[in-house]
């Protein structure tokens, strides 16, 4: 595994499909890819980290939508991004998406290509760093916003004291 890449997930039943995506992607990404939500859900709740999940809207069983809600309900999994591919054409259903809590939703057929430069875009919103810095980023990043909070007492203090 090459660690100065994303591990994105891809959950999407149509081989022809998820192997388009997987060729568009190796060359930026980690790419896992599973067929089904639940084999997906199988990875999240084992533990697998990833940065991404890209997964298909119609799933049978356990679809994408599924999967979000157990991504959002997941103390630790929460920030990950989800971007859905579907090929529902209602406003309905993509409104339905982003209110459950997909960061991104793509319609079919879609550009390969596009797909990559959304993934990118989602990920450069999300702010997650690559590589192994990524247990420090977020060490500093809870140092960096007690920071203020501190010199906010260090001040009150002065004043009472």
């Amino acid at each position: 595994m090459n660690y100065d890449r994303y591990n994105l997930l891809v959950v999407d039943n149509n081989p022809y499909v998820a192997g388009i995506l997987a060729k568009t992607l190796e060359s930026d990404f980690n790419i896992t890819v599973v067929d089904n939500g639940q084999d997906a859900a199988r990875l999240l709740v084992r533990g697998d980290r990833f940065d991404c999940i890209l997964t298909e809207l119609e799933l049978p069983q356990f679809n994408g939508l599924d999967i979000t809600k157990l991504v959002r309900t997941n103390r630790l999994l929460r920030h990950t991004p989800i971007v859905v591919l579907s090929s529902a054409t209602d406003s309905n259903t993509r409104i339905d998406c982003l209110e459950q809590g997909v960061d991104h939703f793509i319609s079919k057929p879609f550009n390969p290509l596009e797909v990559k430069a959304r993934l990118r875009a989602v990920l450069r919103r999300a702010a997650i760093p690559i590589n192994d810095d990524r247990e420090r980023f977020a060490s500093s990043t809870k140092r960096s916003a007690l920071h203020p909070l501190q010199q906010l007492k260090s001040r009150i203090l002065s004043i009472l004291l």
